[in-house]
């Protein structure tokens, strides 16, 4: 190679930021060739490594060439190898998503490859008034698959407050997976209870999660929004749990909603709320998250936790407690008491 173009090609890497932009980059091509690879079903192929004529008919290719492109991205990101011409995985991302938790973690990389991008991609047009995303209804089975992920810091919360504690009825309101009915149980094998999600595919996710967890005589799952068939809920109940929920309401109902769920605790019951807020810049994930809710119809910017510890006084619960799940993140959970 001619000198000349090696020392061309150092001047232009000395633009200023462009290594770091480039590094961000090759992030970004990455996560979207996993995302296309496990959408198609590439992955799935080739945890048994295949040839290419194999693939064209295992996968159905009717253009053969964008798999070729495919396979090429997935061999230049390291996601992907080529032995005695048979292609297989080999990037650690790819290997981990087709893993045992694989499902929770191609669930927060289709996330961040639609509906997050989207929010930043038409940020410019809503910032001047275009019309905001219409797509809640559709995301609800995605946000239940990736929200797995803090299910540990999720158990260890709500265990503090079911164990060891009969009777211990719980409506879960804005079910998802149906993975908090499972922790309380595990908690507190005396628990039963109700889910409830307003997303038609969630509650069938739900259903079908408690039936294979052999939990469908400890708890119901049911369609439905809370505001409207709060009154056909069998109650009182011990705990009632929000997870990542409120922020679906607007501010003006917030008092309203905490009221009747309060209304709807046995005396000495708990309500338990956990979810991100707002942090002021200081928590990436968070306003990662906020971005998304402000962009979206039918969703709000995540609240201060102050205002929502003081809508919870002002609504008559006699304790409230804030517990911090992670140094440095705004990840909260708020324990907040009825009177006996």
């Amino acid at each position: 190679m001619n000198l000349r173009y090696i020392y061309s090609f150092l001047r232009i890497m000395k633009t200023s930021g462009l290594y770091w932009i480039m590094k961000d980059w090759e992030i970004f091509v990455r996560m979207h060739f996993i995302f296309s690879a496990f959408e198609c079903g590439l992955l799935n192929v080739l945890m048994t490594p295949r040839d290419r004529d194999s693939l064209i008919e295992e996968l159905n290719a009717k253009r053969p060439e964008l798999l070729d492109s495919l396979l090429e991205v997935g061999l230049a990101a390291g996601e992907l190898e080529l032995k005695n011409g048979l292609f297989g995985v080999k990037g650690k991302r790819s290997r981990a998503v087709m893993g045992v938790n694989g499902d929770m973690l191609a669930g927060m990389i289709q996330a961040n490859v639609t509906y997050y991008s989207d929010a930043y991609r038409n940020a410019a047009n809503r910032i001047h008034g275009g019309e905001l995303g219409d797509d809640l209804g559709e995301i609800g089975a995605l946000v239940a698959r990736f929200s797995k992920i803090v299910e540990p810091v999720i158990k260890d919360f709500v265990s503090g407050i079911v164990r060891g504690k009969s009777p211990m009825k719980v409506l879960d309101v804005g079910c998802g997976s149906g993975v908090l009915l499972k922790s309380v149980y595990e908690s507190n094998i005396n628990a039963t209870g109700v889910g409830l999600d307003v997303d038609e595919e969630v509650v069938r996710q739900a259903t079908e999660n408690i039936s294979t967890w052999g939990l469908s005589d400890r708890f119901e799952i049911r369609l439905g929004d809370i505001r409207h068939v709060y009154d056909e809920i069998p109650g009182p109940f011990n705990v009632i749990t929000l997870y990542n929920v409120l922020y679906y309401f607007e501010v003006g109902e917030r008092a309203g909603l905490l009221r009747t769920l309060k209304s709807m605790l046995s005396a000495g019951g708990v309500l338990a709320v956990a979810m991100s807020f707002r942090s002021g810049g200081k928590d990436l994930a968070s306003a990662n998250l906020n971005m998304v809710n402000s962009s979206l119809k039918g969703l709000t910017p995540l609240p201060k936790l102050r205002d929502v510890t003081s809508i919870l006084k002002q609504c008559g619960f006699g304790n409230v407690e804030v517990h911090r799940f992670m140094p440095g993140g705004s990840f909260y959970g708020i324990i907040a008491y009825r009177e006996r």
